[in-house]
C-alpha cells in the first residue's frame, strides 16, 4: 500500500507536464491542474508511519522481557537478557527481508534507522537507570551491548549498500557512517566502553567534551559514577570535576 501510494504520488506530479501542451492553446489558460501529488505522498506517509510503529510496539514488548537489564551477573537475568536482545534481532531481521526488496533505497534506509534508533535509544536508557553495579554485572552488560551489536550487523550492511558511493568515500569507517544515521548507536558504543573505564579516565573524557558529542548528559554520567564505583575520595573529586564542567 505505501509503495502504491508513493508511485502515484511520482506519476500525478507530472502529469501537468506531460499533458497540458496537448491542449489546445484556447484552452490552456482556463485549464488548472489540481496537484494532488501531495495527498497521495502523505497517505505513503501515514501508512510507512504506523508499519514503523506496530514494529516499534514489538520492540519494546521484547526489550521489556530483559526486566530493565537488572542483575545480569546472575545466569538466570543474563539468559533472560540475551533472549531479548535475540527476539528483538529476530524482529528487526524479519522486517528487513519483508521491506528492503520493496521499497525504496532511501525509505528503507529511513525507516530501519528509525527502528535502530529506538532499540538503541531504549536499552541505553535503561542500562543508565541501573544502580549498584558488581564489576561482574558491568562486564556482563558489555558482553551484551557486543553481542547485540555483532548480531545486528547484517542489518547494518544492509543499510550501509543504500548509501551514495561518494558518501562511502568520505568515510573511513562504516559504522562511523552509521553513526550519523543512528545518534543513539554512538551513545551505546561508547556506554559499552565506559564499563570497563578507570574513573579518572571516564572524568577525563568528560571534560574534553566526547562524552556531550555522543549525547552524555552529566547526570547520566553522574549516575553512572555513582552505580559502578564505590564511594571514595577520587569518587567525590571526580563528581565535583563533572559538576564544575556541566554544559
Amino acid at each position: 500500500m505505501h509503495n502504491d501510494c508513493y508511485y502515484l504520488s511520482q506519476e500525478i506530479a507530472g502529469l501537468s507536464f506531460q499533458y497540458r501542451a496537448d491542449f489546445p492553446s484556447c484552452l490552456k489558460k482556463f485549464i488548472v491542474f489540481v496537484d494532488i501529488a501531495p495527498t497521495f505522498y502523505q497517505m505513503a506517509e501515514n501508512i510507512i508511519q504506523k508499519q514503523i510503529q506496530l514494529v516499534v510496539n514489538d520492540l519494546k514488548e521484547a526489550i521489556d522481557g530483559a526486566d530493565g537489564f537488572q542483575n545480569t551477573h546472575q545466569p538466570q537475568q543474563f539468559e533472560l537478557a540475551t533472549f531479548s536482545i535475540n527476539q528483538v534481532v529476530d524482529i528487526l531481521e524479519k522486517v528487513r527481508v519483508i521491506w528492503e526488496p520493496v521499497m525504496a533505497a532511501s525509505t528503507y534506509k529511513r525507516s530501519m534507522c528509525i527502528l535502530l534508533d529506538a532499540f538503541f535509544s531504549r536499552v541505553t536508557k535503561d542500562l543508565l537507570l541501573l544502580d549498584d553495579m558488581a564489576a561482574e554485572e558491568t562486564l556482563q552488560l558489555q558482553r551484551l551491548i557486543h553481542m547485540a551489536l555483532e548480531n545486528l550487523s547484517p542489518l547494518f550492511q544492509s543499510i550501509s549498500t543504500e548509501v551514495d558511493e561518494k558518501d562511502k568515500l568520505t568515510k573511513e569507517n562504516p559504522l562511523s557512517f552509521l553513526d550519523e544515521l543512528i545518534p543513539s548507536l554512538r551513545k551505546l558504543r561508547r556506554l559499552a566502553d565506559l564499563f570497563d573505564m578507570p574513573l579518572k579516565s571516564i572524568t577525563t573524557i568528560w571534560e574534553s567534551g566526547e562524552l556531550v558529542q555522543r549525547g552524555f548528559t552529566s547526570s547520566e554520567v553522574e549516575n553512572f559514577i555513582k552505580a559502578v564505583f564505590t564511594d571514595s575520595p577520587l569518587r567525590k573529586e571526580c563528581l565535583w570535576r563533572i559538576q564544575s564542567t556541566k554544559s
